[in-house]
């Protein structure tokens, strides 16, 4: 706490300073006695540099600030600053580095929740663009969006009381949607290609992730076909029984009534030939996942 008001004190005092070199047309301080007032004039000279649009200036006297002793007061708000110069020349990636090395050295320091969120939003500047002459977003790599996702989701849930929190919840849910586009995109691929295994894996995945958006009839049945495509009977079967309970009375739950049907006399007829219900010739990283065991409740908190 001592060392944030410290901080606060002097971010103060040098904007302060800033103000009167600018009221009075002053000049950088090239020539300085000591390695602080070298900093602070360095770092006020960069704030000056930075509401003049000259970024790639206030980069530069960062980055020597940086070079002084790392004891130095000013030190944690040239290295915030540095974040910020890379973050509006659109470096989102140095800009990372820079938040992140600010975090690690500064923990404790009220600051700490604006460097979290500028690493969220530095990965969300790097989603690809939706421009008409790019192929659609769900076509692109969308890594950056699940990194995104992962430290807007962290910065949630560790600063929930931040004046970011609703801009940040804004930009997960945007994360989100993106994803959730992306796997419905790859399974209608793997369907037309009749991939069964690969729309298996890729269901698991998106339902593991995005259980509230994802647990829909419509995947549970497209899933449901997928197992009885693939010779899982008792899966198919299993999650056909969950189709019927939980969205009884729907078209899915009436294709569903007849696939258990399917299923079980498939059962029955193996074990009539002393043989598996189901036989796979190959499992999914996700095999262990089972859909139809999720709780309602769970899905109503996801």
């Amino acid at each position: 706490m001592h060392r944030a008001k410290e901080e606060r004190a002097l971010e103060r005092r040098l904007f302060a300073a800033l103000l009167a070199c600018v009221a009075v047309g002053c000049t950088t301080a090239a020539q300085t006695a000591t390695p602080k007032a070298e900093a602070e004039a360095l770092y006020v000279n960069a704030l000056e540099q930075m509401q003049g649009n000259g970024l790639l200036e206030a980069q530069q006297d960062l980055q020597k600030a940086l070079k002084l002793p790392a004891y130095l007061t000013v030190t944690p708000l040239v290295r915030l600053r540095l974040g910020d110069v890379l973050f509006l020349q659109g470096k989102y990636d140095e800009a990372v580095e820079i938040y992140g090395s600010y975090i690690s050295r500064h923990d404790g320091s009220t600051n700490v929740p604006y460097a979290a969120f500028m690493v969220a939003q530095s990965y969300y500047q790097m989603i690809p663009s939706d421009m008409w002459i790019l192929p659609p977003i769900h076509e692109m790599d969308l890594s950056p969006a699940t990194q995104a996702r992962y430290h807007l989701e962290s910065f949630i849930r560790r600063f929930p009381l931040s004046r970011f929190v609703a801009e940040a919840q804004a930009m997960r849910d945007r994360c989100i949607e993106l994803e959730v586009t992306q796997d419905a995109y790859v399974v209608a691929f793997y369907v037309g290609r009749e991939r069964w295994l690969g729309v298996v894996f890729r269901l698991h995945r998106t339902m593991q992730r995005h259980p509230t958006r994802t647990h829909t009839a419509v995947n549970y049945a497209l899933l449901a076909r997928s197992y009885e495509e693939l010779g899982w009977h008792q899966r198919a079967l299993d999650l056909g029984r969950a189709i019927v309970q939980r969205w009884p009375g729907s078209s899915a739950a009436a294709e569903a009534n007849a696939r258990v049907a399917r299923m079980d006399a498939a059962i029955a007829a193996a074990k009539g030939l002393d043989k598996a219900a189901q036989m796979p010739p190959e499992l999914p990283p996700t095999a262990a996942f089972h859909p139809e065991e999720v709780s309602d409740e769970l899905l109503d908190r996801g």
